[in-house]
């Protein structure tokens, strides 16, 4: 009785694995690429200059600025970079139905083929006032939906990438980063 329940539970598991290989074939184009990979791809094919918007899901993006700095934050207690920073300033617009949760991780530098993070700490720094007060930290701060966010967003690299002409800013919707689009930071 064991041998053949084994039996059967055996060739239910391999009928469901050729299911799930079967979809994902009939999902595909002539190249290999499944219908989620494509639109993945055409997302994050979407490129902007600096000073334009980029639309990536339900979030508007436009980057004002870009400046190399040794330092951000208030004077009395600033964040000193390990190599140096690039300050990106950046304003965002959630066009969507719901709140969306904003965080600096929504943002990758790009040269070339390297990728380099945010540095939350410096980032929450630079929108840090004299008097103490942060605004829009781009950590984990709730954007409604209409509403409209301003801030910095910081990278600690090296003074060569910080002043190189040829960065990309990958900007993404959420956590997962399933939507992408890149802007020239020219």
């Amino acid at each position: 009785m064991k041998k053949w329940l084994v039996l059967f539970m055996s060739l239910g598991l391999a009928l469901a694995l050729a299911a799930c290989g079967s979809t994902e074939n009939a999902s595909s184009d002539n190249n290999g690429e499944s219908k989620k990979e494509k639109a993945e791809k055409k997302s994050s094919d979407k490129e902007v200059k600096m000073g334009q918007d980029i639309k990536v899901g339900d979030m508007v993006y436009n980057i004002k600025s870009r400046k190399a700095a040794d330092q951000v934050g208030p004077s009395v207690l600033p964040e000193k970079a390990n190599d140096k920073y690039l300050v990106i300033e950046a304003t965002l617009k959630n066009t969507g139905n719901d709140k969306i949760t904003v965080d600096a991780s929504f943002f990758k530098l790009k040269k070339g083929k390297k990728t380099y993070e945010a540095d939350s700490a410096a980032s929450v720094s630079a929108n840090q006032k004299e008097d103490g007060s942060i605004d829009n930290s781009f950590l984990m701060q709730d954007l409604n939906p209409d509403s409209t966010m301003s801030g910095k967003v910081v990278f600690d690299v090296a003074p060569e990438v910080a002043n190189a002409k040829d960065l990309k800013l990958v900007v993404q919707t959420g956590i997962y980063g399933t939507q992408k689009g890149t802007i020239s930071l020219k």
